[in-house]
């Protein structure tokens, strides 16, 4: 299992839409994919046309939300659908949406403090132990995540805990690059274990 995490500074560079490229070509080549939708706040994978179940799917914000109140690591495949970007396509995919995007989403969100996750609730044992999940549950070749923009403790997940390799999108401007050398300098100084 290889985890690619597609991340922009700023949103509108084409950065998801990238991501289903990527996946409709694997699975055309017949290798098991994974989306997992971790821009919480701006949600986009489902809102392209692929298929889904008739009823709303929970999600990275439900699946956070049991564990803290639990305080055990939900059932990954309860929030995991099956999908297809082409119909001939020889391979597999599944789609971890954001959550179930009803009327209670925002605030289910909203309640979630990131760092209390990982201060109080093992946060970093969590996501571990989603990971090791997927890799069970499905045994994909690649899970591709569409990361949230900016600097938040969200993108620092999808961007250093979570992914063999990030790709990162942007506009040549003053903005995005400033913006991405903090993030690239984060990446690198992660790979190489130097954690700030």
């Amino acid at each position: 299992m290889y985890v690619i995490t597609f991340y922009s500074f700023k949103g509108g560079v084409g950065r998801t839409l990238a991501l289903l490229n990527v996946a409709a070509e694997l699975t055309s080549m017949g290798r098991r994919v994974l989306l997992v939708d971790f821009d919480l706040e701006a949600p986009g994978i489902e809102s392209f046309n692929l298929p889904k179940p008739h009823s709303r799917t929970e999600g990275i914000v439900d699946y956070v939300s049991r564990y803290i109140s639990t305080g055990e690591a939900p059932n990954v495949y309860d929030y995991i659908y099956e999908s297809n970007i082409l119909e001939d396509s020889t391979g597999k995919l599944w789609i971890m949406p954001a959550g179930k995007q009803d009327e209670g989403y925002a605030h289910r969100l909203n309640s979630i403090n990131w760092q209390d996750l990982y201060e109080k609730h093992n946060g970093y044992l969590m996501f571990e132990d989603m990971k090791a999940q997927w890799a069970k549950a499905l045994a994909p070749d690649y899970v591709l995540i569409d990361s949230r923009t900016g600097h938040t403790d969200v993108g620092g997940i999808c961007t250093r805990q979570l992914p063999d390799a990030v790709s990162i999108f942007f506009i040549p401007n003053q903005q995005s690059l400033v913006g991405l050398s903090k993030v690239a300098e984060d990446i690198r100084n992660e790979a190489k274990g130097e954690r700030k």
